[in-house]
């Protein structure tokens, strides 16, 4: 007969697992914890005599976004067979892991594989659900834990190509496909496993600006707004955000008037080369996105991941393209001119030691798209001081190598001291950035005392909540029972990343306001809540300015979310001028261009800051921008 394996009795075995994972280094006790195993179905054949019962068994762990379920067959010791059968990880990040991961355990038969760089917290989930089927199996972890190395290549190569494009991220990866598309030898060089940078992590909505798919959408002339069909009517809309402390250009917006004058145009390229874009409009009972172009299949659908793969997919298929991955970039190559000629480059490990392959590359152009630099410390340190210590919530390759190596071929910063923009996370850095959108509610800070108006200027607002310490560096995201079904599936923008928020165990309920604030030491929690009803049931705005206050209803209890507000990258970056070449100083200060060195995305930090507009459309810009600066080095070399 077969039986059931509680979690209890599973568990017990499967800590001292964990403990030998650990001291090994491969991974960290949360994943682990959040890898309870489910009760199994044991096969019913009798254990051998070795007491191992041989079969498939279906194991999950908590990735970064929600469990990954995992099949693995075991037979004489033998792991046969391992794959993902399901996952809501990020598409264009986490789905790599799940394809590659389970491969690399079958053909090494250990658990000890390096986990894909890029990609590491889905690699250890997959790596914690086969622990559990060996367990369940039988078998020792250390009979599956055999170090597995990385190969050393020690070898030289020297490529000759017209563009070399430092970093696989939104605008290296537009631009890259681009130049390509306009006959140009491209090679990309990628320090991670995979492809992306931030681009799969992003919405996924496009304002397209004057693509001929809105204007046909906008048939009765009341389908669309007229700014989204006019680049100098979303220009004049975007002047008004201008900060005047901050202009350079006397309103004229040169930067974003590039990026959105190329935007409609490379949204009708995607569609030209097989990326493709969500229905436009709204329906009854469905979706509702507006009028933005959103990239399929959605906004939070994994559009823009998609849409980053198959770019990536077009660059290596293409007979002139070539992306290098796990090769990072240590120097520009100039000469005495000071011309930057190309790039040298290493081979590197998934701990980022070196592997022995040394790459040159002499190319006619260089373009930098490698990102901010809000994973390195010591550039924090120096550009934003304020910022020390805080948590970044971003892709671990934000390690600012570009803007090194653009500041020693001669460049310079700017858009330095600006307020960076925050979103709001889970204690465990779970993205919750359109919980405001998807959970109407309030969010309270260690006293329980609102925090004010999260929905007008949120980015701008969670950054000065997590900077202001009246806040006491604590806060909690406070709703009720009809909001947890929108939590779990939001319609308006056709997403259901949140319910594994339920999953996590995130989401603690509590039968009465006064037990909530009792157990959290929440003091002001029941007077937040209902200064906030009564301006919802009077329809006024809050004491803060937000109108259509949610009505919290804890009739049926109430629930919270501890919460931390979270930056995510850095808008400082390199002098460029709107064509995209890298400057030695600002453009509005006529900053001479390094011949051959161009630049893209946030290498040159917010496009929208260097006209003096704060951060808020990085996508866009990056996606535009590129698009534009591919087409400006086509013609120049």
């Amino acid at each position: 007969m077969s039986k059931k394996i509680s979690r209890r009795s599973f568990l017990k075995g499967a800590a001292a697992g964990a403990a030998t994972l650990a001291a090994a280094g491969m991974m960290n006790a949360t994943v682990f914890a959040d890898g309870e195993a489910e009760a199994v179905e044991v096969p019913a054949t009798e254990a051998n005599a070795e007491g191992h019962r041989d079969g498939k068994y279906m194991t999950k762990a908590m990735g970064h976004e929600d469990y990954v379920y995992v099949s693995t067959s075991i037979f004489d010791g033998v792991i046969t067979d391992c794959k993902v059968v399901s996952h809501k990880e990020t598409i264009g990040i986490g789905n790599y892991a799940c394809a590659r991961i389970p491969k690399a355990i079958v053909a090494n038969q250990s658990v000890n594989v390096p986990n894909l760089r890029g990609c590491s917290t889905t690699s250890m989930a997959i790596k914690v659900a086969v622990m559990q089927a060996i367990q369940l199996a039988g078998y020792e972890l250390t009979d599956f834990f055999g170090a597995v190395a990385e190969e050393d290549v020690n070898a030289e190569e020297t490529l000759d190509v017209d563009v070399v494009v430092v970093g696989a991220g939104t605008a290296g990866l537009v631009a890259a496909a681009k130049l390509l598309d306009l006959g140009k030898k491209v090679l990309v060089v990628e320090k991670r496993g995979i492809p992306g940078g931030s681009m799969a992590m992003t919405y996924s909505g496009v304002a397209a600006i004057g693509a001929p798919t809105l204007s046909n959408y906008d048939v009765d002339g009341k389908s669309t707004q007229p700014y989204n069909l006019d680049i100098d009517a979303w220009i004049a809309l975007l002047n008004g955000m201008i900060k005047p402390e901050m202009d350079h250009y006397e309103g004229k917006m040169p930067f974003e008037r590039v990026a959105y004058a190329k935007l409609g145009e490379a949204a009708e390229w995607f569609k030209s080369i097989g990326i493709g874009f969500m229905t436009l409009g709204s329906f009854e009972g469905e979706v509702t996105y507006g009028t933005t172009m959103y990239l399929a299949p959605g906004c939070y659908m994994g559009g823009a991941g998609y849409a980053m793969m198959a770019l990536a997919q077009r660059i290596e298929k293409h007979p002139e393209g070539e992306i290098k991955y796990m090769t990072k970039m240590t120097e520009l190559i100039q000469d005495e001119s000071g011309k930057v000629t190309g790039i040298k480059a290493v081979g590197v490990k998934s701990n980022d030691e070196e592997n022995g392959y040394k790459l040159t590359v002499n190319a006619k152009a260089v373009l930098l798209s490698s990102g901010g630099f809000a994973r390195n410390a010591d550039m924090i340190a120096e550009y934003y001081p304020d910022y020390v210590g805080k948590f970044f919530n971003c892709c671990s390759a934000s390690t600012g190598d570009g803007i090194q190596a653009g500041l020693a071929a001669g460049s310079a910063m700017e858009c330095i001291g600006q307020y960076l923009p925050g979103y709001l996370s889970s204690s465990t850095y779970f993205e919750l950035a359109f919980i405001h959108y998807s959970t109407p509610g309030i969010m309270v800070n260690k006293s329980g005392d609102s925090v004010g108006n999260i929905m007008s200027g949120n980015h701008e607002k969670m950054a000065k909540c997590k900077l202001d310490p009246a806040n006491g560096d604590e806060f909690w995201y406070v709703f009720d029972e009809n909001s947890a079904p929108s939590t779990k599936n939001y319609l308006d923008y056709g997403f259901n990343t949140y319910e594994a928020m339920y999953n996590r165990g995130e989401v603690l309920h509590y039968d009465t306001v006064e037990a909530a604030a009792e157990e959290l030491n929440l003091p002001g929690l029941a007077a937040a809540i209902e200064a906030n009803n009564a301006a919802a049931l009077a329809g006024t705005k809050d004491e803060f300015g937000r109108g259509n206050c949610p009505y919290i209803d804890v009739f049926q209890g109430i629930n919270l979310i501890k919460v931390d507000p979270t930056f995510y990258l850095t808008s400082a970056g390199l002098c460029a001028d709107d064509a995209g070449h890298v400057l030695k100083a600002p453009m509005y200060e006529g900053g001479e261009a390094i011949s051959g060195l161009y630049g893209a995305g946030d290498v040159l930090g917010s496009i929208e800051e260097k006209d003096g507009k704060q951060y808020g459309m990085g996508f866009d810009c990056g996606m535009g921008f590129g698009y534009a600066v591919a087409e400006t080095i086509a013609a120049e070399i």
